[in-house]
This record gives C-alpha cells, sequence and structure tokens, in this order.
C-alpha cells in the first residue's frame, strides 16, 4: 500500500508540492488567529480541592487577595509622620482612581494597621484590589501599569510594586522574551549543523520544513480547535515551541 502510494505521490510530485505549501500557509493563517482567544491563566486544576476552597473562599466568604501589593517607603521618616500619611493617602487615592482598580485598602486608611507596617516603621503596604482573577489577562495588564507607573520614586517615596499581577505578567513577559532568543539561537544554529551532517541545503532544510509544518499544524488543529470549546493557556504555545525543538533534534 505503502509503495503504490509512493508512486502515486511521485506521479504528482507537483501537485503534492503545491498542495503542501497551500496547506502551511493555510494553517499559519488560521492557526495563528489563536493567539488571541487564549488565556493566561492555566496553573490551578479547578477539580481540586484548594482550587473549591479557594472559590469558597472569594464567592461565599467574599475574601479576596489582593491583585497588588505596594510598598512604601518613607525613606528614613516614620510613616506615621503626619506628612507622611497626609501624601500616603493622597497616592492612595490616586491608585484607586486607576482603571480596573476595585478598592485599596493600607496602613494609613486603615487606621494605622500594625501588620501594614515595617518592623523599623519607615515602610507600608498599599494593598489594590480589582474584580479580576489571578493571574487573568486583566490582572496582568493592571500589573504592568502599575509596574510602569508606581515603581520607584513617586510623589516623594519609593515604591515597590508586586502581587499576582505584577508577577503573571512578569512571568508571561519572561516566558515569551526566553522562547524568542531559545529559537533564535537554535534554529539557525542546528541548521549550520545540519548542512554539515547531510551536506546539501536542500536535505538539511527538510528536518526545518517538517518542525515548522507539525508546529502550525498543531496551532491549526490541536489549539485552535480546542479553543473554540474550551479555555486553552498560553502555556500550550510554549509546549508546541518546545515541541519545533524536539523535532530538530530528533531529526539531527
Amino acid at each position: 500500500m505503502f509503495e503504490r502510494l509512493g508512486h502515486f505521490s511521485y506521479r504528482r510530485r507537483k501537485v503534492a508540492v503545491i498542495i503542501f505549501v497551500i496547506g502551511i500557509l493555510a494553517a499559519g493563517g488560521v492557526g495563528s488567529t489563536v493567539f488571541s482567544r487564549l488565556d493566561s491563566g492555566g496553573y490551578s486544576n479547578p477539580k481540586s480541592d484548594s482550587y473549591k476552597v479557594y472559590n469558597y473562599i472569594n464567592d461565599t466568604l467574599k475574601i479576596a487577595d489582593p491583585t497588588i501589593v505596594v510598598v512604601v517607603d518613607a525613606g528614613d521618616t516614620d510613616i506615621s509622620d503626619p506628612a507622611v500619611t497626609q501624601r500616603a493617602l493622597a497616592l492612595e487615592a490616586k491608585m484607586a482612581k486607576e482603571n480596573g482598580v476595585s478598592k485599596t485598602l493600607s496602613y494609613w486608611s486603615s487606621g494605622g494597621e500594625q501588620a501594614f507596617k515595617s518592623k523599623d516603621g519607615k515602610a507600608g503596604y498599599i494593598l489594590v484590589y480589582s474584580s479580576a482573577e489571578a493571574f487573568s489577562p486583566a490582572s496582568e495588564e493592571m500589573g504592568a501599569y502599575f509596574q510602569d507607573n508606581y515603581d520607584g520614586k513617586v510623589d516623594g517615596f519609593t515604591l515597590y510594586s508586586g502581587g499576582v499581577g505584577v508577577v503573571g505578567n512578569a512571568i508571561n513577559k519572561k516566558i515569551s522574551k526566553d522562547l524568542a532568543i531559545a529559537e533564535a539561537i537554535s534554529i539557525p544554529a542546528t541548521f549550520i549543523l545540519l548542512v554539515f551532517v547531510f551536506g546539501a541545503m536542500v536535505a538539511s532544510a527538510m528536518p526545518l520544513i517538517v518542525g515548522v509544518s507539525a508546529i502550525l499544524g498543531a496551532f491549526l488543529f490541536s489549539i485552535s480547535s480546542l479553543s473554540s470549546l474550551m479555555s486553552v493557556s498560553t502555556h500550550s504555545t510554549s509546549q508546541q515551541a518546545w515541541a519545533l525543538d524536539s523535532v530538530l533534534i530528533t531529526r539531527f
């Protein structure tokens, strides 16, 4: 059967190549639309006991974790100083007006809650809440905004922005950057090595063509199809990128 298929493909090799190229271009075009439908979550199993407890605490008890945690360093001045308190409350009010912020809570707005104060009394916390779920795109967008606008020297304070929003944004930025660097190094290096092994440009390019075709096909048939039926994490695309390296190494 495979012999007949081989003869059939050889007799119609030009048509086969044309169909292959058209198929890859179509897979790339359609599969690339999946990125707008990917979710940045995927860290927790919705059926696990811990996730159920997390939902119960949030939905029933109405206790939520802050999206952003900002450390306000007043330098050598105690944060209970009236001048510092006035500036800190103004800063917190400014944060509360930012897009997506549902409420804020701090050492100053809580009436001097000691849990929001550092041991030396020179720094305090401002907790920023939003309706967005942890590690959601909205949470990460807020994290990126606060890191750009409320980190460093602001209104006479030294601010340090953290929390799930900032961490989630940093993780995804780091993953994207690391993957781009890894592929920019591995693909050209592998191609050069394959040229030495096969001694021909066309033969050495075949593993790359097979690997890229597999990735584009996966985007089209698996990830793209699944994303229309259920939530799919962005980390699945990372798996596809790592799969390309696996294909190249296997072929090599």
